[in-house]
């Protein structure tokens, strides 16, 4: 299933449904599913990993949360990772998995990733047994990608505003994976502070723009867009990333996908870049944010 014919399954409007729901609407709506008929196998959605073909794909880092499940190129649903799908079929099957994402992080926005290709694989079912599958996916090949892993001198950001900056960490307790990650920190006498990309990225066409990062943060940052178009310099803010501040204490890492398509396609637009800004918010001291593996996917 190539990365076109993905983009026209009826299943990716149906992503606003509960997954367990949804896994279940499909199973009782097939047409052999009968009152008599034979007791399903099981699938066991397993382990869920990326492998990067080469380094200039950048790490395996990702958030799969859905998967939406085909058997010899019938939908079974839409299933949370770790779900346990029926299905109607004894013998040799082909499976077939999609991975989905939260599209800016909302819970709601559940969407196939447009940037993983689709996993398959040959397995042997029996009625009322369990087969486990540990699905890694793979990017489509012929995709772009703009890479900011801190793992070289320096960093692709240049200061556009403020009075503080991105500082370079090597404290294994603090890095995200690798050698370095990125650190902003903001406080009353340093409270703001905007980078965008030091270079204009070569984004053409209409296709899908994510950027996919790793962020541990106990303030909220803002992702945002830089584009010119007949002369007009254009500075628009997209989207607050939310702290990852536990009540407890704890400031776990987690991983966004940030759809900016509908930014970086805009007609007429030229000299593409992206950035990261933090102001302290009223009633705080300071505030931290945590960066690794900016990495931003298109055609």
């Amino acid at each position: 299933m190539t990365y076109t014919d993905r983009k026209f399954l009826a299943l990716v409007h149906m992503t606003m449904f509960r997954p367990a729901t949804l896994g279940l609407m499909a199973l009782c709506l097939m047409p052999s599913c009968k009152k008599g008929d034979k007791e399903p196998a099981y699938v066991q959605l397993g382990t869920v990993s990326v492998a990067p073909a080469s380094a200039a794909e950048g790490t395996g880092s990702e958030k799969i949360t859905d998967l939406w499940v085909f058997a010899d190129d019938e939908a079974l649903g839409v299933w949370e990772s770790g779900s346990r799908v029926p299905v109607l079929r004894e013998g040799t099957t082909n499976l077939q998995l999609i991975a989905g994402i939260w599209r800016n992080g909302v819970r709601d926005d559940r969407i196939q990733y447009p940037y993983y290709a689709t996993w398959n694989q040959s397995v042997e079912l029996s009625r009322l047994s369990t087969f486990r599958i540990d699905p890694t996916f793979e990017y489509f090949p012929n995709v772009s990608f703009w890479i900011e892993d801190f793992e070289s001198i320096g960093y692709r950001f240049e200061k556009d505003l403020g009075d503080t900056t991105m500082n370079v960490i090597t404290d294994p307790s603090l890095v995200f994976e690798g050698n370095a990650s990125g650190e902003i920190y903001v406080d009353e006498d340093h409270p703001f502070v905007r980078l965008i990309t030091s270079e204009t990225i070569d984004i053409q066409g209409n296709e899908p723009v994510f950027l996919e990062l790793d962020h541990r943060n106990d303030h909220r940052f803002l992702i945002g867009t830089v584009t010119e178009a007949f002369g007009t310099v254009s500075i628009t803010p997209y989207l607050f990333v939310a702290p990852t501040l536990r009540a407890d204490g704890g400031m776990p890492w987690n991983k966004i996908y940030v759809d900016l398509s509908s930014l970086l396609n805009q007609p007429g637009a030229m000299n593409k870049k992206f950035y990261i800004e933090v102001q302290l918010q009223s009633g705080y001291t300071e505030g931290t944010i945590y960066v690794d593996n900016f990495k931003l996917v298109y055609r």
